[in-house]
């Protein structure tokens, strides 16, 4: 009985409002439609904005008025009708997008209310958008700044600590999550900072903690919570905030078999004509019913409300694709409006540069002439002098230019022997490898050739021409190994003979090759510890360099 009273009082109560509200947008309207084409007017189609409810009628406003802002190059306009834009689309990519847009323009002008504003849309935006780490992030630093900065509301609860609110909406992120706890904390800080800091009882917070009981199965303590949230909303003139706790109260009666009256509450969101009735809860409440008369064996209901959820799941998308079209009209018309405006700036640039060009120019035509005029015959004077000085200064240059050319060949010489003796343990590490083979092979042969005299002997031709086979190829062996210590000494040779600069064709896959090893071997000198494995790719079609 209690309940139906309030609800009384609320369509009694809201009604009042609703005449009092019309009042105010019918003198805002009158404003707009003065169409002055002054700030007056933006900011008229901003507080119009921001308090109707039909979507294209809000965001065809706001479209107007950035374009009338930037017309007057009214920035905090401008920022303004992107925030409107921002906060009434149901396109959370494009709200994200005009609250950046909105966010930059108020960092610019050093405007704490409209970030602090942003920062709630943007965490509602993410929020919506499933992006609950950048919906917590910006709600974070919203507070802070709310809280650091003092900063009260305009819309909702005028004059009041926005603080409270970051940290109920951090609450809401948290339910989304399914943090629990998490939420109960920030909804219980918010409720505790709001009669704290704003002397009053606010309706939300206490919608969240009904919804965390009602998520962990705490049936009766939710609906209490529920129960008592309604007078607050009557009472804070929120009565939107009404529809959500009746959503949930409904949702409480389904999940405790109270199908009565779980239809009841949600037929109280459904017929609803409130204007800012959200489409989630209503959403819910349908789907609410559709379980609830499915369970009472009403087909005929059944059918309606889900034919009803499924309509309405298909007007929002029908919407957004309106928007998005529309979207796409009003940033063209953005892009040929700054077009015109870059191509204003560049002209009048080009026309001041101009004139101090030619200004300049002029001073300096004069001054020079001046000049020339006054030390005339000083010049061939000292034009004479310096050419002299300059003749001498280049034969100087050009001597010491030989010298150092003398004293850089003898330096780089003394630089490759230097690093020859560094070299030369590398070298020796190098040659032994080889030299190994050659040893190793010729040792092999020397038995083979044993074997092969032996099976001469026996008249096994065959095992013996196989035998004089694996010589060949051992010879080849040692041929290709000594070749390659012949090679390293050859390279040894080159590098402490002296050389005059003069490039040569080399094969620089072999030098690189070389170098490698030299310096790997050298270093194996140096520390008997280290070791590592070579590998190199080189492209054979290179040639000589």
């Amino acid at each position: 009985m209690k309940n139906k009273i309030f609800i009384f009082l609320f369509f009694v109560i809201s009604n009042c409002i609703s005449a009092q509200s019309q009042n105010m947008e019918d003198s805002l309207r009158a404003i707009v439609h003065q169409k002055k084409g002054d700030t007056t007017e933006v900011n008229a189609i901003v507080q119009l904005g921001k308090r109707l409810t039909q979507l294209d009628s809000v965001i065809s406003l706001a479209e107007q008025g950035l374009l009338l802002a930037r017309k007057l190059k009214y920035k905090k306009g401008e920022a303004d009708c992107f925030f409107v834009i921002a906060m009434k689309t149901r396109d959370f990519s494009v709200a994200i997008k005009y609250c950046f847009s909105a966010l930059n323009i108020y960092k610019e002008l050093y405007n704490n209310m409209g970030i602090a504003s942003v920062h709630l849309n943007l965490q509602g935006a993410y929020r919506g958008a499933g992006d609950y780490e950048n919906a917590l992030k910006y709600a974070f630093s919203g507070e802070y700044l709310a809280e650091r900065n003092n900063i009260k509301g305009e819309l909702i609860f005028t004059g009041h600590r926005l603080a409270p609110l970051f940290l109920a909406e951090i609450a809401k992120t948290h339910i989304m999550k399914n943090n629990l706890d998490s939420a109960e904390f920030y909804t219980q800080k918010s409720i505790l900072q709001n009669e704290l800091f704003n002397g009053v009882k606010w309706n939300f917070p206490i919608y969240l903690l009904a919804s965390i009981q009602n998520l962990q199965g705490k049936y009766k303590l939710a609906l209490a919570n529920y129960r008592s949230a309604i007078p607050l909303a009557i009472q804070n003139n929120i009565f939107s905030d009404t529809l959500q706790i009746f959503s949930g109260m409904s949702t409480v009666f389904k999940n405790t078999g109270q199908l009565d009256s779980a239809i009841y509450y949600a037929q109280m969101v459904e017929e609803s004509t409130n204007p800012e009735k959200e489409i989630d809860y209503l959403i819910k409440s349908i789907e609410n019913l559709a379980y609830a008369y499915k369970l009472k064996g009403n087909k005929d209901s059944v059918i309606k409300y889900i034919e009803l959820a499924h309509s309405l799941k298909d007007s929002i998308f029908s919407i957004e694709k309106d928007r998005q079209v529309q979207d796409i009209t009003f940033n063209e018309q953005l892009k040929q409006q700054e077009i015109i405006s870059a191509q204003e700036k560049f002209k009048n640039k080009v026309q001041l540069y101009t004139l101090v060009a030619g200004v300049f120019v002029l001073l300096l035509i004069t001054g020079i002439l001046w000049r020339n005029n006054r030390h005339r015959q000083k010049a061939y004077i000292l034009l004479e002098k310096q050419k002299k000085e300059t003749d001498i200064q280049k034969a100087k240059v050009e001597q010491a230019f030989e010298e150092l050319k003398s004293t850089q060949l003898q330096l780089i010489q003394r630089e490759k022997m230097a690093s020859l003796g560094e070299l030369t343990a590398g070298i020796a590490h190098e040659i032994q490898n080889p030299l190994n083979f050659v040893n190793n092979f010729s040792d092999v042969s020397t038995e083979l050739i044993d074997e092969m005299n032996t099976e001469i002997e026996k008249g096994n031709l065959e095992d013996a021409m196989q035998i004089a086979q694996d010589l060949k190829q051992n010879l080849e062996k040692i041929n290709h190994h000594g070749k390659r210590a012949g090679d390293i000494v050859k390279s040894m040779l080159q590098h402490s003979r002296s050389s005059s600069g003069v490039k040569e064709p080399t094969d620089i896959n072999a030098l690189c090759d070389e170098y490698l090893r030299l310096s790997y071997h050298g270093l194996r000198a140096k520390d008997k510890i280290f070791n590592a494995t070579m590998k190199t790719d080189f492209d054979e079609t290179i040639g000589n360099i």
